[in-house]
């Protein structure tokens, strides 16, 4: 039993050296725009708002068990709307056009433009709609788990 914490510790040890060794030698090349050279491949960083909380500034954690992760592209046209709804796991959201407003009720309305990115508020009713003349187009990934999947927003009776 102590040779298998002992070696418990050890490959802890190992992976957070790795870790470390790792992130210093990524610092050291990442460019002052925050891209990073990747075999010729150019890549940098998607801003994301409020890091590391949901945009209404919550804290969050992933949720245990059998990882399920999906992505989605998601379209709203002009005129329509979402129904007021909430999420139970992470949502990471990415918007590629058109402006997106999200009405969050007690919290207020957010508009995001094109680029924008962030993590999606965590059991608050919310309405996503266009804000503009342009269909908005979005990607979304769900950070949930296999049992029970709780990638599917619920519905609100009224909002927050």
């Amino acid at each position: 039993m102590k040779n298998s914490k002992l070696l418990q510790n050890l490959f802890k040890l190992l992976f957070l050296s790795v870790v470390a060794f790792s992130s210093s030698h990524l610092l050291a090349l990442t460019h002052i725009d925050g891209s990073v050279p990747y075999e010729d491949i150019h890549a940098s960083i998607i801003p994301l708002e409020q890091s590391p909380k949901t945009i209404l500034g919550q804290d969050f954690k992933y949720p245990a068990g059998q990882p399920l992760i999906k992505a989605f592209n998601i379209d709203i046209p002009v005129g329509k709307q979402t129904s007021l709804h909430k999420h139970a796991i992470p949502l990471f959201i990415y918007v590629v056009s058109g402006e997106l407003e999200v009405d969050y009720g007690s919290k207020g309305k957010k508009i995001f433009k094109p680029g924008t990115s962030y993590i999606e508020a965590i059991e608050w009713c919310h309405i996503g709609k266009v804000s503009g003349k342009k269909p908005v187009k979005i990607i979304g990934v769900y950070l949930g788990e296999q049992t029970p999947d709780l990638i599917k927003p619920e519905s609100c009776a009224k909002p927050n």
